[in-house]
């Protein structure tokens, strides 16, 4: 080779290499200038990134410094005019970020971020481009401020076994560090709140649990670093504690030692801005006693904490027993918040995928949510605090532990926002969230996005997502975009719920008492003994499953068809579009079969095709056990000693299948009359 060649490729070499001995960044990485002051603000997010593609560098103008720059960088400032708006400008390589601190600058560093490719799809996990390349329609040289202005954020039901029990709530540094991650994570996607629920397992005799203290402080000095607020969640009346919550009282009765000695375990010292304070489920007070005791506890709190902030959800239920007179006026037991204390911030909540302007489909007695949406437009357009406080999963025996993938709760959220949007303003709005595996993580991103900047269709929060994909992005967020249609069609507007999710048997024994949380259906074996009305509104039922099942095997085809090998969040969407196809089918062919039986003999052949259709969803469950995002520890799908009532991973039951083989034992037994043991599939 001759000398002058040689040099040619030396140089291409060195220039690759971003070096040549030298310590200058490469061209094909991403730098972030940063002022010191701020850097320990930012890093967090920065650190989530692999090291080898984005470099923090610390400087003293970072504007000043960033022409210098010879790849991809980005360059942070902060303004005093705002604390959570920002503005992102660009040239061809280079974007500034001005950002209010401290959250408009973390947001205005994601934003920029993003539109060089990368995602905070997941707490513990970030999407990062193959190639660096600037996305020139990211939001480039206009003002960003939040649309849903004070509060936007996380509650993580802690009182099921999901990844945040387990990290916020149980002392350990690989838990510290779990929960920092959704900190992070909340911020990254423009929250500025979380909060989770308290479990009695700290009310001790002794009044104190230090390892729990230490935990708790490090979290909320963390999340007040970054310029967060963070709230704790409890319950009223230990009379109504279904589940196993912190509460204020065994009974009905408050008793103020009481509640002051567990008040000051709770606050003392553990950084808490917001108390959010729930009644039960199911079972509803004397109304006079209810108002009173809520006064009783709102006072205590600030005699423990001055000036801290109480809220208080408004629960679903539509039962006779929660039906309560009160001043002339007949409601639903959880509205009495409105005649306590002013003080208190009343949270509207919804359950499920359903919205607030469509059908509920019966969910927890609900025909629809006008009367918790009435109440919400009334307060936004009177000028009075009030929330909105939705879900993004709901996990018992219904969507992510069945198992199944529902982009249908982004476009419900989607929904909620873009009609309020219309009534009034809303300041607060908190995402009821539990987990994120199985794509779950999908909901909460876009619902955080949206409340800080709604897109013009729930769509389009979905197509930012996979942007960063690109051409096989584009594919992808028009196949979630078309299967979250075809459920909201299906699940909502033909009422499908019921027979799509599963059925445990606390779900069966609540039916039998009137106490009906998910939409409820007939029994498989039941069909015989319905009415020819009900027989045939069933029958209107299978043929629409029929139909519900084809769309989504074409969805689900079409998917096969995109390459995702290597890439661990296009093959999570894959398994959980597979696996929700099969259930369609599974359902279709196990009601086709019910329904059948109740005219006449079955063809038992159609048991080895629903058994055929459970191992083809064991195949795809084992291929996504071997990659969940939570790791290898089992903590999400094993038995195990929690504080929570359930002594189980949130994904044992999807794991297992249990909902699946549940209904063909019970097919079976209505069939051939064998006599098998049907699994309770809980506890």
């Amino acid at each position: 080779m001759s000398s002058c060649r040689y040099l040619s490729v030396l140089l291409v070499a060195c220039f690759a290499a971003a070096a040549c001995g030298s310590d200058k960044p490469d061209p094909g990485t991403l730098t972030v200038l940063v002022r010191a002051a701020d850097r320990p603000l930012i890093e967090p997010i920065v650190a989530k990134l692999p090291p080898k593609l984005v470099i923090l560098t610390t400087v003293a103008d970072p504007v000043g410094a960033l022409p210098d720059q010879p790849g991809a960088a980005i360059a942070l400032t902060t303004r005093a005019d705002c604390s959570e708006c920002y503005r992102m400008d660009r040239d061809d390589r280079h974007v500034t970020v001005k950002g209010g601190a401290k959250l408009g600058l973390q947001y205005g560093l994601a934003n920029a971020l993003e539109a060089f490719g990368f995602r905070f799809n997941h707490p513990r996990h970030a999407f990062a481009p193959a190639r660096i390349a600037l996305d020139t329609s990211a939001g480039f040289a206009k003002e960003h401020a939040p649309q849903v202005d004070q509060r936007r954020g996380l509650h993580l039901h802690t009182l099921h076994p999901i990844e945040s029990m387990f990290d916020f709530w149980e002392p350990g540094a690989d838990h510290l560090q779990g929960a920092l991650d959704v900190l992070d994570f909340t911020v990254a996607n423009r929250g500025n709140y979380v909060q989770w629920c308290a479990l009695n397992d700290i009310i001790t005799p002794t009044g104190s649990d230090a390892a729990w203290q230490e935990h708790t402080r490090s979290i909320t000095k963390a999340a007040h670093d970054r310029g967060m607020h963070v709230g704790i969640a409890i319950q009223l009346f230990g009379s109504s504690n279904l589940q196993k919550a912190f509460d204020l009282t065994d009974s009905d009765q408050l008793d103020a030692a009481e509640m002051a000695k567990r008040l000051h375990l709770l606050l003392d010292g553990n950084g808490f801005d917001t108390v959010n304070i729930s009644f039960g489920e199911f079972t509803g007070a004397d109304p006079a006693l209810f108002v009173a005791s809520l006064d009783q506890a709102y006072a205590a709190i600030q005699a423990v904490q001055p000036g801290i902030e109480v809220v208080a959800t408004i629960h679903v239920g539509n039962y006779p027993n929660l039906q309560v007179t009160y001043q002339g006026k007949t409601q639903l037991y959880y509205f009495l918040v409105q005649y306590a204390n002013p003080a208190i911030v009343p949270w509207i909540h919804t359950v499920m995928y359903y919205d607030l302007f469509e059908d509920a489909g019966l969910a927890y007695l609900h025909e629809n949510f006008n009367e918790h949406k009435q109440f919400l437009v009334d307060r936004m357009q009177a000028g009075k605090k009030v929330g909105y406080f939705p879900e993004t999963a709901y996990w018992i025996t219904f969507d992510c532990t069945v198992p199944m993938f529902l982009p249908l709760y982004v476009r419900s959220r989607w929904t909620d926002l873009d009609g309020l949007s219309k009534l009034g303003h809303l300041a607060d709005h908190v995402l009821f969230s539990s987990g994120w595996e199985w794509g779950y993580w999908l909901n909460d991103v876009t619902s955080l996005r949206m409340g800080y900047e709604r897109p013009a269709t729930w769509g389009d929060a979905v197509r930012q997502v996979f942007a960063a994909w690109g051409e096989k992005g584009k594919k992808v967020g028009e196949l979630v975009i078309q299967l979250g249609d075809a459920q909201h069609d299906a699940l909502i507007g033909q009422r499908l719920a019921p027979f799509l999710a599963g059925r445990d048997v606390l779900l069966d024994l609540g039916d039998k008492m009137g106490k009906i949380a998910a939409p409820t259906r007939p029994a498989l074996d039941g069909i015989a003994k319905l009415s020819d009305a009900q027989r045939a509104d069933v029958a209107t039922k299978v043929a629409q499953m029929a139909q519900f099942s084809d769309q989504l095997a074409g969805i689900a085809s079409q998917f096969e068809a995109i390459d995702d090998s290597g890439d661990a969040w296009l093959q999570e969407l894959h398994d959980g579009v597979a696996v929700t196809a099969l259930r369609a089918r599974f359902v279709h062919r196990l009601w086709a079969a019910a329904l059948q039986a109740a005219a006449g003999p079955v063809d038992a052949t159609v048991l080895n095709a629903l058994q055929n259709d459970i191992d083809a969803a064991k195949t795809v469950i084992e291929r996504r056990r071997g990659a969940l995002w939570d790791g290898s520890s089992g903590r999400l799908e094993l038995d195990g000693v929690n504080p929570t009532v359930y002594q189980y991973g949130y994904l044992r039951d999807a794991h297992s299948l249990c909902f699946w083989r549940r209904e063909l034992i019970q097919l079976r037994n209505f069939l051939t009359q064998a006599g098998e043991d049907v699994p309770n599939c809980v506890l």
